[in-house]
């Protein structure tokens, strides 16, 4: 249990601190009322978090430096980073060689977006810890956000040499690389943080970004996959989009692998029936169909499957997943010519224009 209590500003002694430090209200008066008060329980064999605001200081003194750092964890866990920020600081005077403490008060920092003073904290850490891979993993995420790669790569490589066994590190090594363009490294990293992650959404879809960085078939074939689990466990994501996308551009890069000179005939007739449909629909039909195929689509076309298996509300009938795809491409080529609809069937549709005009 903590013993807590509180003492007016008007109240407190300021001969007790330095003669430089005895100004109220300055930094260097909160940082020597801590001190002070962080010396006279190590003396008792406790602990001491001070707080400073504009009419008092509060004191709280904990059994053990974990104990109190058991106070502060609940707030971070909560995101309660700005109300957790002060007692982090007062504790590293009461607890300066603890690691533990260092690190959750640069990963506080980070999460606020104060970088440079994160990093202080977490090399500190890491001073104190070599081996901790966590803080080593937060100096890394601190550079990135700084926009210093070199050297997020290297304290990302230092957090895998601490602790090869950590999914959370191997999954932030393997990201940064795939922008070095290491991308077989990155395999072998993001391979390694998934079987250590199994359910991990951002382990998943970066070893599926990597592989399709590789390009081959067997390749493109493992990244769709994981790119389908992706979307299908975890669907609120913001990152769904960029794997609906990636799931487009590999069906389509399959389906012109099998057509003859890179030309789909019986696309282009989809397309040029669709023109049809489009001109007895009229505006407002057309995007009801596109969006009904889009939304189809968030779960995934089959566009290598003849088969005509898909029905739609919007139009009677039933069409195959490139039928499907063909049809909204052009809707969605009359609706704004500059959307990227993830199909590249520009010369089908050229084509299907001028069969309309013949």
């Amino acid at each position: 249990m903590a013993t807590e209590f509180k003492i007016p500003l008007h109240r407190f002694d300021t001969n007790l601190l330095p003669p430089d430090a005895r100004q109220v209200g300055t930094e260097a008066f909160k940082t020597a009322v801590m001190l002070h008060f962080a010396a006279e329980y190590a003396g008792q064999g406790q602990t001491a978090m001070v707080t400073v605001d504009d009419k008092d200081i509060t004191v709280m003194a904990f059994p053990a430096e974990a104990s109190a750092l058991d106070f502060v964890m609940p707030m971070l866990k909560a995101g309660k980073l700005t109300e957790a920020l002060p007692y982090l600081e007062s504790l590293t005077k009461s607890a300066p060689a603890n690691a533990a403490v260092l690190y959750n008060l640069g990963i506080c920092y980070s999460e606020l977006g104060q970088f440079d003073e994160a990093i202080i904290r977490l090399k500190r850490a890491v001073q104190l810890d070599p081996g901790h891979a966590h803080a080593w993993v937060g100096i890394g995420n601190a550079y990135h956000r700084m926009r210093k790669p070199d050297l997020a790569l290297a304290a990302f490589e230092k957090a895998a040499e601490a602790n090869p066994d950590d999914g959370y590190t191997q999954r932030n090594l393997g990201g940064i690389l795939i922008g070095f363009k290491r991308i077989p490294e990155a395999v072998d990293h993001l391979r390694k943080a998934l079987a250590l992650l199994p359910d991990d959404p951002q382990a998943i879809f970066g070893l599926a970004t990597a592989l399709e960085a590789v390009g081959t078939d067997q390749a493109d074939e493992e990244a769709d996959a994981l790119y389908l689990r992706f979307i299908n466990e975890h669907p609120t994501s913001p990152m769904v989009e960029a794997a609906e996308k990636a799931r487009t551009a590999f069906a389509n890069k399959r389906l012109k692998s099998r057509s003859v000179g890179g030309f789909r005939p019986d696309v282009m007739m989809y397309i040029a029936s669709a023109l049809q449909t489009f001109k007895k629909q009229g505006p407002k039909g057309r995007q009801a169909i596109a969006l009904e195929i889009a939304m189809l689509g968030r779960t995934g076309l089959d566009i290598n499957d003849p088969t005509d298996k898909y029905t739609l509300k919007s139009l009677p009938g039933k069409y195959s997943g490139l039928h499907l795809l063909a049809i909204m491409y052009t809707a969605f080529k009359q609706i704004d010519p500059t959307m990227d609809t993830g199909a590249d069937f520009l010369a089908e549709y050229q084509a299907a224009l001028e069969l309309q005009q013949d």
